[in-house]
């Protein structure tokens, strides 16, 4: 008899559910009907690790408990059936008790914006459940499946390392406790947190595996099947069943892990019978014998990798290298997550083109055995994979046969195996390219007896060269024969076959790793080193370390004083233990309505008609509304809204469907029929150059001095492009807005996810035409925001405050990551035309600049701010320039709308700097510390303006400190030294400074913070003020200052959540400036009860702060009080009359960075070696928390210019719309080495207790990595006879090293 009740143990407890949805994924199921909001839904498809909770399974044959991390967002929850889960909130709680997990990820800094961290925490506890002592490598290689956007992952690592059998205090007698500046009796700290204080780990301390699991065999032996609308899963518990049911229904669809097949099921794709094959014994063992291992087709990824691991250990010669490649290609299958559920047997059945997997397996010669499941005698036939694969991808097998298992042969003596992937970022990405290659050589000779290359990546299959197999059999292995291969090899693999990347790319790569591969055989044979290793694999990736140095307070500080100590994030351990509230964690009201957008599918046409009548028939639908129901048509974003007649951009939003449940929204959604009438577009930015697609009015000009006389001065003249590419904001809390009728006069309560709040407020009301006082605004934190939540979730609180009010009903619009991606504004791409002259010594005389930026299909922020772009590029590099001419164009294109990202305006422009001083280095031949050193500000300049720069000469101090403390130039020689004796990689090294503003100039009203500060009469604090918190630790820092000035301890204080009802007209949370505005305002307000209580106080010395306040409240003292800081009228920048006298910017942070990088010449993959930065903000107001947003923005800054790409296809498509297509950093991909020291200095300029805003200057970091990049590909091009300057654009993309490198242009005859 089949079982049709669900029975899952969730945090110990039994859940049954009768008929369970087969479309419920277990994200849902947690978060909906167990009201488990800690897991969080970042992607929906298993690209982010943000949903990972661990399973644990019961096997009743060995009598052991498996515990394994997955994607709750991609796990059907009918896949569950007998299973034990646990989420972050069942292992520990801030209200009972912390596991160390979530205590060492909180207290070690690791936690930012919060929304990633239950992911991790729930990737390092599944880590212990199985490895309770692990070792370092484990520690860097658990999170391959987790991204963070926020914290660079350095503290992660950090704080989790703590758990190794092999981790001590890498300071040892050195700490900081112990150490004293040289000159001074400052005391230096060289780390942010004491891992003596935390809680030790207890393995006996954690939850329980269920009994009745373990007691009860009918969860493991009884088959099971749920049925659906149009779906049924079975989930057989012997083959003789799997056959049954493979002959009652001929159509059934094999599953394992149900991550493809479980996602078809949720969006309609898969219909019919689904057979889960995870509990068929038969296919779940896994044995080896003296030339294979045999595996049954059920076996995960993850499981084939324990057992690997373990015979080979016990291997050697080439059978233990051998298996040590394949561990190799397993370990860079998607991320831990991914691997635990995938099987092998549906890894080779699901045929895909870039399967790592396939693309091995098939060099090795691995076979299936495979039975006809309509056969009584189940006879077993032994294919080869390769006999499997058919030319478009599929897998050959018939629909009543099944792979039972997969037989894995040994490397026998020599033969020699090789696996790489070539891909934008180390984990959890689908490979460009791929490659398994095998040779075996003759007895004691060089004579090739068989030589497989098989590649991926080229064609929907993957493919094996043929030529090249049928002529090397009987060739001597030798330099002639690379020749003869790299020929054979145009003809074999026909890169044009799949449309993925670039074709020249592809086919160059072909070649060169066939090249890597003679050049690692021919290493090994003769017991050398690597000439050249691959930077992806995690056997040559050595493990990442890291040191912070900053100053301690003085030690005349008073002990209760916290500004300027190290003092962790105050929602930290709310956020590690999934107890901290975003948006959508929203408990739902019973009556609650869900919105999904309808977009354009053109990126420039007229709408014709739109029909949503199918999909306002469906049941549970409402409505769909569209521009016509826009209150206010006339408002100037009204069309930013909905587009009305024209669309301009594919994702511009047409129209919502509003239904009673999200699901149904969505399904709707697919159902709104759009005609079109195609307009003529602009997709590329060169396009709209050449057809002056100008915003009106532009070009803007500035000039300053006599350009044309200083370029007769010159001693030499260079002309130069340089082209930037957008950015993903990518941050990992997708747009969010709940919207509450309140029930009076159009009152609305709107809970968004931005960092603007009464803008948000402002455009609505505008929208709605309703009183700005009738919409109470309000967030208690972002998960991430990073610019890209300041001017798009205007458009979608505008849409779920129309749903609303016309319904009457609280509305919750989510954005799925596609959609989010497809809608929202992206970081600006630019493209720049430099000429500069300069003298022999390498000082600039003259500059004449042309930048590009294409804005999107709207102006939108570039409207005003390419002036402000300008002075900027002028006087906020660190350079002095006396004669320039600047012209800036803002180009229009049919592309997603540009705005604000981390560092805005300024990344460009610092990136166009470096390019011209490294270009006069390389003209002039003279070393690029000397061309910095002579254009540099120094104590006592001014701007062209006429600004005095008080603190210009920390720009020196943080220069020298920086290459001394790197060791500059002993390295540079070290550096110099290995390029000559490396052929296949290069090193490169480059020390860059940073000199940024910090603030708005451009607007009078841009520069002033209020708060609203009450004392209750038990003495507690709460907050009130109009930053918001993202992750930037804003609230901490202003509970450390209204702790200072109150002088009551930091628990007493609250701060609540951002509210336009409490503080109005607040600006937006961006540009660094949140703890200047904010910050002096709380200190604004406090300091007015300070004086308030000052009476009370002095009467009382000796009695606590409660008693002060009692007594001011029993005499009706006011213990409420508003703060407000104005920045002054002086910081106004005047761009029509830069001369007027105003200063622009309140301050500048200074700083330097150098960079030590390693480009692999045969293939453009490269690492981040070693990062020193020095950086001063002044007095910090928490070092640790500010070291923490260098960690993030050095990481972010090496995505934007050297591994992301907003891809558009050559229509005006985005294709970089998901976790899949578009590749932020990961934990991988973090420098090996990350040294970071903080100045402390007393500003002449500086706010808040002379400490500096953090969050964006530390963006220019990632130049560094990006020029020292341009260092290496200038010694593989030396190398190669090419000289003179080059153009390296940004992202520094693998395939643009790769070709400016010129290694391809020297062999085969150069090896």
């Amino acid at each position: 008899m089949e079982a049709n009740t669900l029975v899952v143990f969730v945090n110990g407890v039994k859940y049954t559910e009768v008929n369970p949805s087969l479309e419920t994924t277990l994200l849902q199921y947690l978060r909906t009907e167990l009201c488990l909001p800690g897991t969080k839904l970042a992607c929906g498809e298993g690209g982010c690790g943000a949903c990972t909770v661990m399973v644990s399974r019961y096997n009743p044959s060995s009598k052991q408990i498996r515990h394994y991390s997955v994607n709750a967002c991609l796990m059907p929850l009918v896949a569950l059936h007998g299973l034990a889960v646990t989420t972050v909130e069942g292992i520990g709680s801030t209200k009972t008790k912390l596991h160390p997990v979530q205590e060492r990820l909180a207290k070690a800094y690791g936690s930012q914006c919060g929304f990633c961290s239950p992911g991790f925490v729930m990737s390092m506890y599944t880590l212990l459940r199985n490895y309770p002592e692990p070792s370092m490598t484990q520690i860097e290689t658990a999170f391959q499946g987790n991204l963070c956007r926020c914290t660079g992952y350095r503290s992660i690592l950090a704080g989790f390392r703590t758990f190794s059998k092999e981790w001590l205090c890498e300071k040892g007698e050195n700490c900081c406790q112990n150490q004293n500046a040289a000159d001074t009796n400052k005391k230096i700290c060289t780390k942010t947190f004491d891992a003596s204080e935390f809680a030790l780990y207890d393995r006996t301390q954690d939850p329980i595996f269920p009994n009745e699991l373990q007691i009860e065999t009918s969860y493991h032996t009884k088959r099971i099947k749920f049925t659906g609308a149009t779906v049924q899963w079975c989930r057989p518990t012997s083959l003789e069943q799997v056959c049954q049911l493979k002959q009652e229904y001929p159509e059934a669809l094999f599953t394992v892990g149900a991550t493809l097949i479980g996602k078809g099921i949720r969006t309609g794709k898969i219909q019919g019978v689904v057979v889960s094959l995870s509990h068929v014994p038969e296919l779940l063992d896994v044995s080896s014998d003296d030339d294979n291992i045999k595996v049954g087709a059920a076996i995960t990824l993850a499981q084939l990798y324990e057992y690997i691991e373990t015979i080979a250990e016990i291997k050697n010669g080439e059978t233990k290298a051998g298996l040590e490649t394949v561990l190799d290609m397993l370990h860079q299958v998607g991320g831990h997550q991914l691997r635990n559920v995938v099987s092998i047997g549906s890894s080779i059945a699901s045929g895909l083109g870039r399967s790592d997997v396939l693309t091995l397996l098939l060099a090795m010669g691995a076979t299936t055995e495979i039975i006809d499941t309509t056969c009584l005698n189940k006879t077993i036939v032994c294919k080869e994979i390769s006999q499997l694969m058919n030319d478009d991808g599929t897998c050959l097998l018939e629909k009543q046969e099944l792979i039972t298992s997969v037989n894995i042969p040994y490397m026998s003596q020599g033969e020699h195996l090789y696996w790489h992937k070539h891909a934008s970022r180390a984990d959890l990405n689908l490979a460009s390219i791929n490659c398994g290659m095998r040779l075996k050589l003759q007895a004691n000779s060089h004579i090739i007896e068989d030589l497989v290359l098989c590649y991926g990546g080229m064609a929907k299959r993957s493919i094996i060269a043929a030529n090249v197999k049928k002529e090397a059999t009987g060739k001597a292995w030798g330099k002639e024969f690379v020749a003869v291969v790299c020929k054979l090899l145009e003809s074999d693999i026909d890169v044009t076959l799949y449309k993925d990347g670039s074709v020249d790319y592809k086919k160059a790569l072909v070649s060169s790793l066939f090249l890597k591969f003679y050049l690692k055989v021919n290493a090994k044979v003769m017991s050398q080193p690597d000439p050249s290793p691959d930077m992806s694999s995690v056997r040559s990736h050595p493990l990442s370390k890291a040191s912070e140095i900053f100053e301690d307070v003085p030690p005349e500080q008073a002990a209760e004083d916290i500004v300027g100590r190290t003092m962790v994030h105050k929602a930290a351990l709310q956020q590690t233990t999934g107890e901290a509230v975003f948006c959508d964690d929203l408990p739902m009201y019973k009556d609650e309505i869900h919105i999904a957008l309808v977009l354009s599918h053109r990126v420039h046409a007229n709408i014709v008609k739109i029909d949503a009548s199918k999909a306002e028939s469906l049941a549970g639908v409402l409505s769909f509304i569209s521009f016509k129901d826009i209150p206010n048509q006339q408002s100037n974003i009204a069309e930013h809204v909905f587009a009305d007649k024209e669309v301009e951009y594919e994702g511009h939003v047409i129209g919502a469907i509003i239904a009673k449940t999200e699901t149904r929204a969505r399904a709707a959604a697919n159902n709104v029929v759009v005609e079109y009438d195609d307009l003529p577009s602009i997709v590329r930015l060169e396009d709209a150059i050449k057809k002056e697609n100008f915003m009106a009015g532009h070009p803007v000009v500035l000039k300053h001095g006599d350009i044309d006389k200083a370029f007769q001065e010159s001693d030499v003249t260079i002309e130069g492009e340089i082209a930037m590419d957008g950015q993903e904001h990518f941050y990992m809390e997708t747009q969010i807005c709940r919207v509450v009728p309140t029930g009076e006069e159009q009152e609305l309560e709107i809970v968004s996810s931005t960092q603007f709040l009464s803008e948000l407020q402002t455009r609505v009301s505008e929208i709605l035409n309703v009183p700005q006082n009738r919409l109470t605004v309000k967030i208690k934190r972002l998960g991430g925001g990073f610019g890209g939540k300041e001017e798009s979730p205007i458009y979608v609180a505008a849409i779920a405050s129309i749903a609303a009010l016309k319904y009457n009903k609280p509305v919750r619009l989510v954005l799925d990551r596609r959609t989010d991606m497809r809608v929202t504004h992206k970081r600006q791409e630019t493209w720049t035309k430099y000429k500069v002259g300069c003298s022999k010594s390498g000082k600039i005389l003259a500059e004449e600049v042309s930048v590009y930026t294409n804005a999107g299909y709207t102006p939108g922020f570039f409207g005003f701010v390419q002036p402000a772009s300008l002075f900027c590029l002028a006087s906020d590099q660190g350079y002095k320039i006396d004669n320039f001419k600047l012209s800036a164009y803002t180009c229009l294109t049919n592309t997603n709308p540009r705005a604000p990202m981390r560092g805005f305006m300024t990344p460009p422009l610092a990136l166009l700097m470096q390019a011209i001083m490294n270009d006069i280095a390389l003209k002039l031949n003279i070393p690029y510390t000397q061309v910095h050193e002579i254009n540099m500000y120094k104590s006592g300049d001014h701007t062209f303006y006429n600004r005095e720069l008080k603190d210009a000469g920390s720009l020196k101090v943080c220069w020298e400190t920086c290459l001394n403390k790197s060791d500059y130039y002993n390295r540079r020689t070290q550096v110099d030294n290995y390029n000559r004796s490396s052929r296949w990689t290069k090193r490169g090294l480059c020390a860059i400074p940073i000199y940024r503003d910090v603030g708005i100039g451009f607007f009078r009203h841009m520069g002033q913070g209020a708060a609203l500060v009450n004392i209750y009469k038990d003495g507690s604090v709460w907050i009130s003020h109009g930053g918001v918190e993202m992750g930037q630790g804003l609230h901490t820092k202003l509970i450390q200052v209204a702790s200072k000035v109150l002088q009551v301890p930091c628990e007493r204080i609250h701060i609540l959540e951002t509210n336009t009802n409490c503080v109005p007209n607040a600006l937006v949370t961006a540009a660094s400036h949140g703890s200047d505005l904010f910050g002096m305002a709380v200190k604004d307000a406090c300091e007015k009860l300070v004086v308030r209580l000052k009476p009370y106080k002095q009467k009382n010395l000796d009695k606590p702060w409660e008693k002060w306040v009692m007594d001011a409240y029993l005499d009706s003292t006011n213990l409420s009080a508003a703060g407000f800081y104005d920045r002054g009228p002086q910081h106004y920048q005047n761009f029509n009359n830069p001369y007027d006298g105003g200063k622009g910017h309140q301050y500048y942070v200074c700083g330097t960075t150098v960079a030590e990088v390693e480009v692999d010449c045969l293939t453009g993959a490269n690492r981040v070696l070693r990062i020193d930065a020095t950086l001063d903000l002044g007095r910090s107001l928490n070092p640790a928390i500010d070291i923490g947003q260098i960690d993030g923005a050095f990481v972010m800054a090496f995505g934007l210019f050297v591994s992301e790409k907003l891809e558009y296809d050559k229509n005006g498509f985005l294709v970089s719309k998901d976790t899949s297509s578009y590749h932020i950093p990961g934990s991988r991909d973090i420098p090996t080495q990350f040294n970071i020291q903080l100045l402390n200095t007393d500003s002449k300029e500086a706010v808040l207790y002379g400490s500096k805003g953090v969050g964006e200057p530390p963006i220019h970091m990632g130049i560094a990595a990006f020029m020292a990049i341009k260092d290496a590909i200038r010694a593989s091009r030396k190398e190669n006879g090419v000289t003179g300057n080059f153009q390296l654009d940004s992202p520094a993309s693998s395939e643009q090293i790769f070709h400016l490198c010129k290694a391809s242009s020297t062999y085969p005859s150069g090896i």
